[in-house]
């Protein structure tokens, strides 16, 4: 199967800053009007017998709950960010696949809250690849957490950081004391995404680098921080440019008709994973309805 919502977006007036240039997307909002964001309304926490790959969720509220793939979830013995997208039942509690993105700790809390965060694109991208091979060989969720941890040591190394435990979110909260990413995120963050926007289309330099699409726009908004801040942390400063509208067509049109590994949900639904030498794809549907879907470039 094929991720065929992608084919109905449209493509909106972009907007570059640093080198980084975001197109807004619409698509039809088909959302099921029953279903959330989920926010700090889910209770996440380590297992009794606590395991780097995987953790515990339990939606307590009377609706079904979406955890974006890529949410990062801090606290607990480690920081981690979650594998796929999942549609949390109301009232269920369920064992989900995560990854670490803090290989240096191993200690703490048993609780975790939602950072309002993502990774970086290398890092999901490794993530995504790994969890969709995994997918289609073995019937797994699981990530090559070798590869994650690898990745992140190369975004912390690339930006001369050093955290005592190599967790992503110091790479983040670097974006905070430069001064110019952190002038273009406030810009961005501000301004917001467009009315009945729910996706965005990343480029970095001429090349597009990434899709991430909600099947709502209020959905789009509740991890749109999360969004800026990523792009702008991978931003090459350097002003370029921009690719063009038919270029950005082209991406989303390559996403579109990619033949997919049809997997059922963690949760509610069914996953569709997709990775080849040029990119990775992820999307979950519930009841013939698009929920959330994302693409990540691998050749750049």
């Amino acid at each position: 199967m094929t991720i065929t919502a992608i084919k109905e977006a449209t493509i909106g007036k972009p907007k570059t800053r640093l080198g980084t240039t975001i197109y807004p997307i619409f698509l039809p909002d088909n959302s099921p009007k029953d279903i959330k964001i989920a926010t700090d309304e889910l209770i996440v926490s380590e297992l009794e017998s606590a395991s780097v790959p995987q953790i515990q969720v339990h939606n307590p509220t009377a609706t079904p709950l979406l955890i974006p793939a890529g949410m990062v979830l801090s606290g607990g013995r480690q920081t981690r960010t979650v594998n796929v997208s999942i549609l949390v039942a109301a009232g269920s509690t369920i064992v989900i696949p995560v990854s670490c993105v803090e290989a240096g700790r191993w200690n703490g809390q048993r609780r975790f809250t939602d950072s309002k965060r993502l990774p970086s694109r290398m890092v999901r991208m490794e993530q995504h690849r790994s969890v969709a091979r995994n997918v289609k060989n073995f019937n797994s969720k699981n990530s090559d957490q070798g590869a994650v941890w690898d990745s992140i040591e190369r975004e912390l190394s690339s930006r001369g950081l050093d955290s005592a435990t190599n967790n992503f979110l110091y790479a983040d909260e670097s974006l905070d004391r430069e001064s110019d990413r952190y002038a273009a995120v406030r810009e961005l963050i501000e301004q917001g995404p467009e009315p009945l926007q729910n996706g965005i289309v990343i480029a970095q330099g001429d090349e597009v680098v990434s899709v991430e699409m909600f099947a709502s726009p209020d959905a789009l908004k509740s991890s749109y921080e999360a969004l800026i801040r990523s792009a702008i942390l991978d931003s090459p400063i350097k002003e370029v440019k921009p690719p063009r509208e038919e270029q950005v067509r082209e991406f989303l049109d390559q996403i579109s008709s990619a033949e997919t590994t049809e997997a059922t949900g963690v949760g509610l639904g069914t996953e569709y994973h997709f990775e080849n030498d040029k990119f990775v794809a992820h999307a979950l549907a519930y009841e013939g309805k698009f929920l959330h879907a994302n693409a990540f470039a691998t050749l750049v």
